[in-house]
């Protein structure tokens, strides 16, 4: 029989040995949690869970920002051997239908003013959803967060599950079709929190901030990998660059996590205001390449070391790095540590170094597969190797380079955003008769979309019309930065649109 090897262990853990260190700290509010208080929420909700229905395998979706609940969520979820499944406080209904009726989750837990806004008047759009959870004000028909826990009890039964148990399903984004649920099993979790920590430089005593939300992979990296050497995480809603750099300046953070977008932002405030940076020992980058004008700029500035990561919602996060001292500008290091990292040829075949190929990856990390999805499951390998879909070269010293992506995806601000989805939204317009959106270079977020509208006979439509129309249907930051509309769409003799043209012209 297998012993609850859930990821939670290690906050019990935390709570034995240093029960009242801090673990947690509310940006919002300055409220500081101790291991020993987490444990205790952490189980409290998980009875509450248990007493609403939830058993083990169930689905429980999270619709929250970055934040205490988040957190005590995510464990309470995984203690009882249910599937925690975050998505993005942004999302709309559109959005939120999708992934709640692809993944037939039992419960959400969300924020209030979320819930009453898209889900309170579309209960209809899920009809697998079956209680619905809210933090904050009450909202009629649904079960209220912290009333829950309150009732509930601090001493949580265990359940027996093998690490091989399905732990989180994050969904992720492709670049034909709806997104795509990746499997996360526990030890996935366990294996690259624990590999995090080490690419973290952190311990203990040490305290890290992130910008980005925690219902995306980096999560492992922000919150799993700080967790399992007993550092605490402070929570910040929602990024902006002046309160980054308050709450590093007023609980002396000493690591932040974020994306490039974010750095260029924290480094446009930091000419506005002074803030004191003294307490930061180590700034770390993932999501997008970050440019090399602005590492050399971050570690100026910030006053301190730079380190950029590589990963993959499928590889449970980290899959290179640069270490410490021994990184390259343009570079997204070595593969870590028990991590197999090959640059391929069409075949499959291994390239040598100055040659490239497609980036594939083998390791502890490596995903159980997608969400009732087995030909996508099976496209996304060579054998044991997941294909990161990444366009890279090796160097002769063994450092990795990311060079462009064979897949459509468009990377805004350290968002993965899906063409396809928008194409959907957009062609639910009455007026549009054909549209196609691709990603258009950005010097703050990299890319942001841009849609090719070809209209219906007859019909006119201004660039605010479209935009205020994605703008109720889909979170911000996929709404279209630039309209084109266009008289025809490039097509080969099969009638399929020619992508390629419109990005070359």
């Amino acid at each position: 029989m297998f012993m609850n090897i859930s990821i939670s262990k290690v906050i019990t853990k935390h709570a034995s040995i240093q029960p009242n260190n801090r673990a947690l700290i509310c940006g919002e509010d300055g409220l500081e949690i101790s291991w020993l208080e987490l444990d205790k929420f952490i189980n409290k909700l998980g009875n509450a869970l248990t007493y609403i229905g939830i058993k083990k395998g169930d689905i429980v979706s999270l619709y929250l920002p970055n934040s205490p609940e988040f957190i005590f969520t995510y464990f309470a979820v995984t203690r009882i051997g249910a599937v925690i499944l975050p998505f993005n406080v942004l999302f709309r209904t559109g959005e939120i239908s999708y992934i709640l009726n692809n993944s037939k989750a039992k419960v959400l837990i969300g924020s209030s003013d979320e819930v009453k806004k898209y889900l309170v008047g579309a209960r209809d759009q899920f009809p697998y959803l079956e209680k619905v959870i809210t933090v904050g004000k009450p909202v009629q028909g649904c079960l209220d967060f912290y009333s829950l826990i309150m009732e509930a009890s601090d001493q949580l039964k265990t359940v027996d599950f093998s690490p091989e148990d399905l732990s989180s399903l994050v969904y992720t984004s492709g670049t034909s079709g709806q997104p795509k649920g990746a499997m996360l099993s526990h030890s996935n979790l366990e294996a690259i929190g624990t590999l995090s920590s080490v690419a973290l430089h952190i311990n203990d005593r040490d305290l890290l901030l992130t910008g980005a939300p925690f219902c995306h992979i980096c999560f492992v990296l922000s919150v799993l990998g700080p967790f399992m050497v007993g550092a605490g995480v402070a929570t910040m809603q929602r990024f902006s660059a002046e309160k980054a750099l308050d709450l590093i300046s007023r609980y002396k953070i000493t690591h932040f996590t974020g994306v490039p977008t974010m750095y260029i932002f924290m480094l446009e405030q930091l000419k506005k205001k002074k803030y004191d940076l003294s307490s930061l020992r180590l700034v770390h980058c993932a999501g997008a390449p970050t440019p090399v004008e602005y590492i050399e700029k971050i570690e100026q500035h910030f006053g301190v070391g730079f380190i950029e990561l590589y990963g993959a919602t499928e590889t449970s996060s980290t899959i290179s790095y640069n270490r410490l001292g021994h990184g390259r500008k343009g570079s997204i290091g070595q593969p870590a540590y028990g991590i197999q990292v090959k640059v391929v040829n069409e075949s499959g075949e291994e390239l040598p170094p100055g040659e490239i190929g497609e980036i594939v990856v083998k390791g502890p990390g490596i995903f159980k597969g997608y969400w009732e999805m087995p030909e996508a499951t099976q496209d996304a390998f060579y054998g044991e190797w997941y294909r990161t879909g990444d366009l890279g070269k090796y160097d002769e010293d063994g450092y990795l380079y990311i060079l462009d992506r064979l897949k459509d995806m468009i990377v805004s601000g350290g968002y993965n955003i899906y063409p396809r989805e928008l194409e959907e939204i957009i062609y639910q317009h009455p007026k549009v008769m054909e549209v196609v959106v691709l990603g258009q270079k950005d010097p703050v977020r990299n890319e942001v979309p841009k849609a090719f509208i070809r209209l219906k006979d007859n019909e006119s439509m201004t660039e605010k019309e479209l935009i205020d129309f994605c703008s109720q249907r889909m979170a911000p930051y996929k709404v279209p930065h630039f309209i084109e509309f266009i008289q025809e769409l490039p097509k080969n003799p099969t009638g399929k649109i020619l992508k390629r043209e419109l990005k070359t012209s």
